[in-house]
C-alpha cells in the first residue's frame, strides 16, 4: 500500500511538472493504469494483512472524516496548496493565478492526493487530508506486521506464509495507540508528518529485510522489495521539503550495518541501490527543476552563514530541553533506543539480529536529524522561531515509528510462542484493543483547540453575510502561536468556491497599527477582525483607536472616516485563553 502510494503520488509529480495536462485527466490516467495492472496481474491490491488493518483503523476513518481543520499550516500552506490544485485543475504556473499558500514551493504529495480526493469526490474535501493519514497509519502497520512475521519465520518461530490476525492487530496497536509519537491533532490534519513518520519507519523495515535477505544463502525475491523500498522513498521526499536528509540518514544507518556484518554480501547490495533510490532521485530533480524555473521565493532557504542565529543558540538548547521534558516516554524511548543502536554497531557482527540493525538505523537516523534541525534552527528559521526550538516536538515525531520498532521486533521474537498458537482470548483482546485504539486515546478523537476552531468557522460564516465580495479586510490577531489570523483569513476565503472574493490580510506587526486607518481612508481596508481570546489586546485596540474588547470578536468596517462596529460576538468562557 505504502508503495503504491509512492508510486502513484511520484507519478503524478513527475507528470504534473513535465507537461501542462490537467491533473484530473493525469489521475484518471494513473486511476486506469493501476486498476488495468491489477487486472493483468490477477492481483487483488494490498494483500489480506493491509486490508485487515484498514478494517481495524476504520474508527479512525470515522473520526478523521468528521474533523475540520484546525492546525496552523492546515490554513497557512497545505489546503491552500491543494484547493489550487483542485480549482486551477494545475500547478501553479507563471501564467495562472498566484497560489495562496505560503510555500507554494513545498513537494505536493499530500496537497496532489487531496485534490485527486476532491475531484473524486465533485468538491474540495478539507478532510481528505486527514483520512489520507489515517490510511497510511493502516498501510505501516500492515507492513510492520509483514516484517514482525519475516522475523519470526527466520528465527523458526512462525510457520512460513502464516500471518496471525494478532500480529496485525498487534502492529496497529503499537503505530496508534501505544505511539506516544503520534499527535492525534497533527494525524486529523493535512499535514506531512504523519506521512513522513510512516515513510521513514518503513525506509527501515524495508532496508533491514532486504540486508537480511541479501544474506542468506537463499536472498528470495530482493529485486522487489528494493523496488518497494524506492517507491516508499519517492513518497518521503514528495511530501516535506527536508526529507530528502531522512532518506539519506536512512540509507547512511543500512550502509553501516552492511560494513560492519560480513554476512551481508555487499555486491548484490550494491546491485539493489539503483532500484532503491532512483525514484526518490527523479522526483527531487523534477520537482527541483520545477521550483527553480516556474516558483522562485517559495519554499525555506538558508541565510548566509555571517547571518545566522548563533545568538540565540543557549536559548535554543534550553527549548529543546523543555520539549524534551515535556514528552518523557518519547524522548526516553529515542535516547534509549539510540543508545543500544550504538552499542550494537560496536557489537556487529558478534551479536546480530534485525532488532540491533534497526536500533543502529534509528539511532543513525535520530543523531543525524538531531543535529539537521539545529542546523535548520540556526540557518533558516527566524531568530524568534529558532529562540524557542519551533515545532521541534513535531520534527522529531518523524522519527517515532523507527524507535518503536527495534524494542519491538527484539520482544516478540524472544518471546513469541515456537510452534504453538496464541489463546483465543489474549489475541481477542489485542484486535479489540486495536479497534478501539480510537476511543482510547482521546486526542485521535477530540484534539484540544477544536472547539475555538469550530466557533471561529462559525462566526466567519456569519461575517460572510456582512462582507461584501471584493471587499478588503484586516486582521489583528494576538502573539500567540494559535492559528486565528490565518484560521479566520482561510474561512474567508472560502477556497471550496470558484474563486475568493475577499482579500484578506493579517496585520502582525505593532508598529502597523497606527497606520491601519490611514489605510482604509486610502481604499486599501474596508474591514477589521479584531478579538481578546487568547490575551489582552487593550495596547493593540488603543493604537488602532478603537473601544477596548470585553470577551469578543468584532468585525468593524470603516464608514465616514472611522471605524464602526458592524456586529460582535461573545467568546465563551471555555475558549478564553488568559486570566482577565
Amino acid at each position: 500500500m505504502l508503495a503504491g502510494f509512492g508510486l502513484l503520488a511520484g507519478a503524478l509529480t513527475i507528470l504534473a511538472v513535465t507537461t501542462r495536462i490537467p491533473l484530473s485527466w493525469l489521475m484518471a490516467g494513473l486511476g486506469i493504469l493501476s486498476v488495468t495492472a491489477l487486472l493483468v496481474r490477477r492481483q487483488f491490491p494490498g494483500g489480506s494483512s493491509t486490508w485487515i488493518a484498514l478494517i481495524l483503523v476504520s474508527p479512525i476513518f470515522v473520526s478523521a472524516a468528521g474533523h475540520d481543520p484546525a492546525m496552523w499550516d492546515d490554513f497557512w500552506n497545505w489546503l491552500p496548496s491543494a484547493a489550487y490544485e483542485y480549482r486551477h485543475n494545475s500547478l501553479p504556473w507563471p501564467d495562472l493565478p498566484p497560489s495562496l499558500s505560503i510555500f507554494p514551493g513545498y513537494p505536493q504529495g499530500m496537497p496532489l492526493m487531496i485534490s485527486a480526493a476532491s475531484f473524486v469526490g465533485g468538491r474540495f474535501l478539507e478532510t481528505a487530508g486527514p483520512i489520507i493519514n489515517a490510511l497510511l497509519l493502516a498501510g505501516s502497520s500492515a507492513l510492520f506486521a509483514e516484517a514482525l512475521a519475516a522475523a519470526l519465520v527466520r528465527h523458526g518461530r512462525l510457520q512460513a506464509a502464516e500471518m496471525p490476525p494478532v500480529l496485525i492487530a498487534g502492529a496497529i496497536a503499537i503505530t496508534t495507540l501505544f505511539n506516544p509519537g503520534l499527535d492525534g491533532g497533527v494525524m486529523l490534519s493535512s499535514y506531512a508528518d504523519c506521512g513522513t513518520m510512516v515513510a521513514v519507519g518503513a525506509l527501515g523495515l524495508l532496508g533491514v529485510e532486504i540486508l537480511a535477505r541479501v544474506s542468506a544463502t537463499d536472498a528470495g525475491d530482493v529485486e522487489g522489495l528494493a523496488w518497494r523500498f524506492g517507491f516508499v522513498g519517492a513518497m518521503l521526499v514528495n511530501l516535506k521539503q527536508a526529507n530528502p536528509v531522512l532518506l539519506g540518514l536512512v540509507m547512511a544507518g543500512l550502509i553501516l550495518v552492511a560494513l560492519r556484518v560480513p554476512a551481508i554480501r555487499t555486491r548484490r547490495a550494491l546491485l539493489q541501490l539503483p532500484r532503491m533510490l532512483t525514484p526518490a532521485i527523479v522526483v527531487v530533480a523534477l520537482w527541483r527543476w520545477y521550483v527553480t524555473g516556474n516558483l522562485p521565493n517559495s519554499e525555506q532557504v538558508f541565510r548566509p552563514f555571517h547571518d545566522w542565529s548563533f545568538g540565540v543558540l543557549h536559548q535554543t538548547f534550553a527549548a529543546i530541553g523543555t520539549f524534551i521534558a515535556g514528552e518523557p516516554l518519547f524522548h526516553s524511548i529515542m535516547w534509549l533506543v539510540t543508545a543500544a543502536g550504538v552499542v550494537s554497531f560496536f557489537q556487529l557482527p558478534r551479536k546480530t539480529s534485525e532488532a540491533r540493525w534497526l536500533a543502529v538505523v534509528c539511532a543513525t537516523v535520530w543523531l543525524g536529524y538531531n543535529v539537521f534541525l539545529l542546523i535548520v534552527y540556526l540557518g533558516v528559521t527566524t531568530g524568534y522561531d529558532a529562540h524557542i526550538a519551533s515545532d521541534y516536538w513535531r520534527y522529531t515525531s518523524h522519527v517515532a515509528l523507527l524507535g518503536l520498532y527495534a524494542p519491538v521486533v527484539a520482544l516478540a521474537v524472544a518471546h513469541w510462542p515456537k510452534g504453538k498458537n496464541l489463546r483465543t482470548a489474549p489475541t481477542l483482546a489485542v484486535i479489540l484493543l486495536a479497534f478501539c485504539a480510537v476511543f482510547v486515546r482521546s486526542d485521535l478523537n477530540d484534539p484540544p483547540d477544536r472547539a475555538w476552531q469550530r466557533f471561529l468557522r462559525e462566526t466567519v460564516a456569519d461575517m460572510r453575510n456582512v462582507i461584501p465580495p471584493g471587499s478588503k479586510v484586516l486582521i489583528v490577531p494576538f502573539w500567540s502561536s494559535l492559528p486565528f489570523g490565518v484560521a479566520v483569513r482561510y474561512n474567508l476565503w472560502q477556497l471550496d468556491k470558484p474563486a475568493p472574493h475577499v482579500a484578506a490580510t493579517i496585520v502582525t506587526e505593532e508598529d502597523d497599527f497606527p497606520k491601519v486607518a490611514t489605510w482604509a481612508a486610502r481604499g486599501k481596508a474596508d474591514f477589521l477582525i479584531i478579538q481578546d481570546a487568547e490575551g489582552l489586546m487593550d495596547e493593540a485596540t488603543d493604537a488602532l483607536g478603537l473601544p477596548r474588547l470585553h470577551h469578543e470578536l468584532v468585525l468593524y468596517v470603516w464608514r465616514d472616516g472611522a471605524w464602526e462596529r458592524t456586529k460582535s460576538w461573545p467568546i465563551p468562557p471555555a475558549l478564553i485563553h488568559r486570566d482577565s
